[in-house]
């Protein structure tokens, strides 16, 4: 897990070691699927082994009857890059149907909040298709995207006008979420990536499910604990 003491390590690791390790990550996807499917009918995750229990529980954003998990990422945290695409994978696949995935950047400190200015400007004008290309951008091609400048050009290189970008990246919105990002942060108290948090009320991570496929056999089974609301 990335920790805050070490987040600007993460922007230097090996390119080339990433790019094998994603592949690795990609060509495993399926058997994170197949673990967790397979083990979460049985499977009961043990609080402080497994996951924390997080008192007082937090709201949540999803409508009633569904099961909200927000994975708390960094697009510069090369341990969320390479879980990517098992998170995509499970939301397409092995998501429970009464489970809903939200995504919430980390936000303790400038850097942090600068790619969650960038994450909320794509979400603003309606571009999720630029998401895959945000993290390449940041994490195969070693363009940081940490000024006003590179980020502007990264979203007009992808078609996007520099009126339309100006407006969202310093628009009142987009400023709102990352108020709401930072305040759920806290709450949270987030202070590593990836982290998820289950319903407002069940945090875990890597390193507490033991492994990346774990991650979402830990997922399933707290998302199985919380009965239907509505």
């Amino acid at each position: 897990m990335n920790q805050a003491g070490h987040g600007q390590s993460q922007i230097t690791m090996n390119t080339t070691s990433l790019v094998s390790r994603l592949r690795r990550s990609l060509g495993g996807a399926l058997l994170v699927l197949a673990a967790g499917s397979a083990m979460a009918a049985s499977f009961e995750p043990v609080q402080g082994t497994h996951y924390k229990l997080l008192q007082p529980a937090q709201p949540t954003s999803v409508a009633p009857g569904k099961v909200e998990v927000v994975e708390v990422f960094w697009y510069a945290c090369g341990h969320c890059y390479l879980l990517e695409p098992k998170l995509e994978a499970w939301d397409r696949k092995g998501r429970p149907a009464n489970a809903q995935l939200v995504r919430m950047p980390a936000t303790w400190n400038n850097t942090l909040k600068t790619h969650a200015r960038v994450f909320y400007t794509m979400e603003l004008l309606g571009k999720p298709e630029l998401n895959a290309e945000i993290w390449r951008e940041i994490n195969v091609k070693r363009n940081h995207l940490d000024t006003p400048a590179a980020i502007e050009a990264f979203f007009t290189s992808h078609g996007v006008s520099k009126a339309d970008f100006q407006k969202a990246f310093s628009g009142f919105a987009v400023d709102s979420k990352i108020m709401k990002a930072e305040d759920l942060n806290r709450r949270y108290r987030i202070t590593g990536t990836p982290t998820v948090v289950v319903n407002g009320k069940y945090v875990t991570d890597v390193g507490m499910a033991g492994g990346e496929a774990e991650l979402f056999q830990v997922i399933n089974a707290l998302v199985a604990k919380e009965k239907p609301q509505g």
